[in-house]
């Protein structure tokens, strides 16, 4: 399969104390991918050094090469990486204001501003996630007054509006209902015939559910990585097998 992303021998800091260590692995276009690993063990790292915001942090250092598409992250301007790659995160954060503006920002700053287009744009993406029809009488509503799950589909198709190669979401259910849940999983399933989609998520049943691909983390390290029903039905190790059981997590 052909990789969005991989990863050769990347490692990440905090002042010097390691948070990821040697970490080689490839995300799989048109793929979920599932990271799974108990809390603190570099899963949420993981993802803000591919698009390179980890190098934004105090304190913080990558070592290793990333690339995306074959071509160095560091050898990407970081506004066209960041339209290449979005990310989302576990609390959802809409801007403060209307739905329609939230839904036009990234197209505005990139130079969009023909209405019609802004129009087609928003009515697009909000279907993707399965928001449309919720709103589309209240698109000029603040985006703060949205439920939690709403909130985060809206941001979820805000960063699909400049059509990016790779979507990163960083547990992005782990504050919402299960019918939420069950509404942004079965967008996932979609998008993923557009995007490569990277899943950071604590939910093991989660990954079941939509994965393709699943690679465990634990301490820093990638402990095992493979598809799906080979690495929760025969994982090949003992952290793997451990964690699955719920022995730690």
């Amino acid at each position: 399969m052909e990789a969005a992303v991989t990863l050769r021998s990347v490692s990440a800091f905090y002042d010097g104390k390691p948070a990821l260590e040697q970490i080689s692995l490839s995300f799989p276009r048109n793929r979920i991918t599932a990271v799974l690993g108990p809390s603190g063990c570099g899963k949420s790292t993981l993802l803000r050094a591919v698009n390179r915001m980890l190098e934004d942090e105090a304190g913080a250092a990558v070592q290793g090469q990333i690339l995306l598409g074959g071509n160095d992250v560091q050898k990407i301007p970081v506004e066209e990486l960041r339209r290449r790659v979005g990310l989302v995160f576990q609390t959802p954060t809409p801007f403060p204001f209307s739905i329609y503006k939230n839904m036009t920002f990234a197209l505005r700053y990139y130079g969009v501003r023909d209405k019609a287009k802004l129009e087609a744009a928003v009515r697009e993406k909000l279907e993707m996630a399965g928001l449309y029809d919720e709103v589309r009488q209240e698109l000029n509503k603040s985006a703060l007054k949205l439920s939690g799950g709403q909130q985060q589909r809206l941001c979820i198709a805000r960063a699909l509006t400049v059509e990016p190669e790779v979507l990163l979401l960083d547990e992005p259910c782990s504050a919402l209902d299960v019918k939420s849940i069950a509404t942004i999983e079965a967008m996932l399933t979609a998008l993923k015939k557009r995007y490569t989609i990277v899943l950071v998520t604590h939910n093991i049943a989660q990954a079941r559910r939509i994965a393709d691909e699943v690679a465990f983390f634990n301490d820093g390290r990638l402990v095992e990585t493979g598809e799906k029903e080979r690495l929760f039905d025969h994982p090949q190790q003992e952290e793997t097998r451990a964690f699955l059981s719920g022995v730690y997590g």
